[in-house]
């Protein structure tokens, strides 16, 4: 069942609609909207398609979510699984659960406390990926920091603090998914001001003061300013620039 009011579109059950300009979109169920669609607020709950490109405010994504096109909003919440095979472009993004983006990611802040693969470059004023990903692009921000739940890859880094770390506490609602798989970063360069590493395989790591932690295995480090190795760390070569 589909209910079109004035500037709103609530769908229940196997609904299946055609998109267009609302003020709200609310899909409950399976429901199926074919065409873009732009709009206030988006809320998505249970198993929904959008056969189309997204333009909102405000979304919430809850349950199972499928987007084929390209997403553009302000604040984005995802609460579950969400696929989008275009672009996504944000304010802010807050997402728990796994997800799957195949274009580029950009915005200003980026919440990760789950899984995400992202197919493009991943470009952020600040980045927190507290879970387990694998970029195939590049991960560029201000500040970078990272949590590592699980086995984790990224083609290059870039920003001005970029921090990587091992955190022993699992995240509760994917442990039966991660647990198993390791808890590194693997990349091929690393480059920002302030790097401190923990337990990442890299081909190069530059930057002004480097911070070289346990469990990682790097094969150049170039500083101009200052390097602190561990004991624990795998390092073959250091050049002052």
């Amino acid at each position: 069942m589909a209910e079109e009011t004035k500037k709103n579109l609530i769908l229940s059950g196997n609904a299946e609609v055609s998109g267009g300009a609302f003020e709200r979109v609310a899909i409950n169920g399976n429901g199926t909207v074919n065409g873009n669609v732009n709009c206030i607020d988006l809320e998505s709950n249970g198993s929904a398609k959008m056969n189309g490109d997204v333009s909102a405010k405000n979304v919430v994504i809850k349950g199972s979510t499928k987007i084929r096109g390209n997403v553009h909003a302000e604040e984005i919440e995802v609460q579950g699984n969400a696929s989008i095979d275009g672009k996504l472009h944000f304010g802010t993004l807050q997402m728990s659960g796994n997800s799957s983006i195949k274009g580029e990611l950009k915005g200003e802040v980026i919440e990760l406390d789950g899984m995400v693969k992202i197919g493009g470059d991943c470009e952020v004023d600040t980045a927190k990926l507290n879970g387990a990903f694998t970029i195939d692009g590049l991960l560029n921000g201000d500040s970078v920091a990272i949590n590592l739940h699980g086995k984790s890859s990224v083609k290059e880094i870039g920003g001005e603090t970029i921090t990587v770390k091992r955190d022993s506490a699992p995240i509760l609602h994917l442990d039966k998914f991660i647990k198993i798989l390791s808890k590194q970063l693997s990349t091929n360069i690393i480059e920002g001001d302030f790097i401190e590493l923990e337990y990442t395989m890299a081909k190069v790591v530059r930057g002004n003061e480097i911070v070289i932690g346990p469990g990682c295995e790097i094969d150049l480090v170039e500083y101009s300013h200052d390097v602190h190795i561990s004991e624990k760390a795998c390092v073959k070569e250091t050049k002052k620039i």
